[in-house]
């Protein structure tokens, strides 16, 4: 998934790949914890966030939530545009990247146990038209694929040069092409794709794969994914900004997400699905704790392991797992222009971290995912055990 990662399961951990480079900012502080108990969680995260801003001083604002035994905790950092000393809070709306196909794997989950779908099922059984070509010696893409990786698409519809790894600079062209690109272009598009393998037998992270698991899902329930999500998860769950169709008043706390340059980042291509919902640090503990709690059929579905590569590795529906002794991890972390993600969880522990950050370059992605790494081992060393 983003191979400047190094190892397979980081390399599957990000929604897009750009080039990435360097900058300078802030840090100031405002820890959102109110009680005694909280002491030493704030220890723990303050030392982290400033370590965060040590690895990557081109940073600007950072927002981190915790679950420590069933009682949640928030921590805004840095400012919330480059340098403001204003800064975020638990209600600041991010992009939250590949954490959307998380969002994505538990709607299929969830059709599945409604048995509106089976993830066996031939996916041109869902599509308009004939799609030969979505199947390589007789064995065709199944809904499951779409949303484990081993589907075989490309990892970007279109798939142009600057729209894929190693993401060249785009032309003026292609920018203002993806800026345009509909549902219409994407099923066009996929007419003209060529497997070269088995679907179901290797991986290669898609994001396409994700954008055509979110329009069967439109298909399958004849409402928009916008509105799948907000009826089925977020409103259920008290999600209240969780969304890819901000209101006006939303629109107004929305942090300016900012590339290693310092100017503004802007969003293109089609990523329904895939990484085009945006979320604040409140709605996505909610998130966590619903996925951690274990007694949701389609949960437990989404987290079951489909594919995997190595040892103690696997990966669910757009869930990563490492299962490692007594305890496991479960995780997803993504990034687009402008914007860094991570959502983290340790159910046998009771613990999960939330990250997210309006900044994107190399050092801050890596510092962010240093920085979730030091939250979760600081609150309980036996997070240390099922390390990537």
């Amino acid at each position: 998934m983003d191979p400047k990662k190094g190892t397979l399961p980081m390399m599957i951990a990000a929604a897009l790949l750009i080039p990435i480079g360097a900058g300078a900012t802030p840090a100031n502080s405002d820890p959102e914890h109110t009680t005694p108990a909280s002491d030493a969680v704030a220890a723990v995260v303050n030392a982290a966030a400033h370590g965060y801003f040590t690895a990557a001083p081109q940073g600007v604002g950072l927002s981190v939530g915790v679950l420590v035994d069933g009682r949640s905790y928030t921590f805004n950092y840095g400012g919330v545009t480059r340098g403001s000393t204003t800064a975020p809070t638990s209600k600041s709306i991010y992009r939250i990247a590949s954490i959307t196909k998380t969002f994505t794997g538990t709607l299929l989950a969830q059709a599945v146990v409604n048995k509106k779908a089976s993830l066996g099922d031939d996916v041109r059984d869902y599509l308009p038209g004939s799609y030969p070509n979505l199947a390589y010696e007789g064995q065709p893409i199944c809904l499951g694929d779409l949303v484990d990786h081993v589907s075989g698409l490309p990892f970007n519809l279109p798939d142009v040069a600057g729209n894929r790894p190693p993401f060249e600079p785009m032309t003026p062209d292609t920018r203002k092409m993806l800026a345009h690109y509909t549902r219409q272009d994407f099923l066009s598009d996929l007419h003209h794709v060529v497997l070269t393998r088995k679907p179901g037998v290797s991986f290669s992270y898609s994001n396409a794969a994700a954008v055509l698991a979110a329009i069967v899902l439109e298909r399958i329930y004849g409402k928009s994914y916008d509105d799948l999500v907000k009826a089925r998860i977020a409103e259920p769950l008290g999600m209240v900004d969780t969304t890819n169709r901000l209101s006006r008043s939303q629109r107004g706390r929305i942090l300016t997400g900012y590339d290693e340059t310092g100017v503004v980042s802007a969003q293109s291509s089609l990523l329904i699905g895939a990484g085009d919902l945006y979320s604040t640090v409140d709605d996505m503990l909610h998130y966590a704790r619903w996925q951690m709690d274990g007694t949701d059929d389609a949960v437990r579905l989404s987290q079951r392991p489909r594919f995997s590569p190595m040892e103690k590795y696997s990966v669910g529906l757009n869930w990563q797992m490492i299962h490692s002794g007594e305890h496991r991890r479960i995780w997803q972390e993504g990034e687009v222009p402008g914007f860094a993600s991570m959502c983290m969880m340790f159910p046998d522990l009771k613990l999960a971290v939330v990250v997210f950050a309006n900044e994107l370059d190399r050092k801050s992605a890596a510092a962010l995912s240093a920085m979730a790494e030091q939250i979760a081992s600081g609150l309980d060393p036996a997070a240390s055990q099922t390390k990537p």
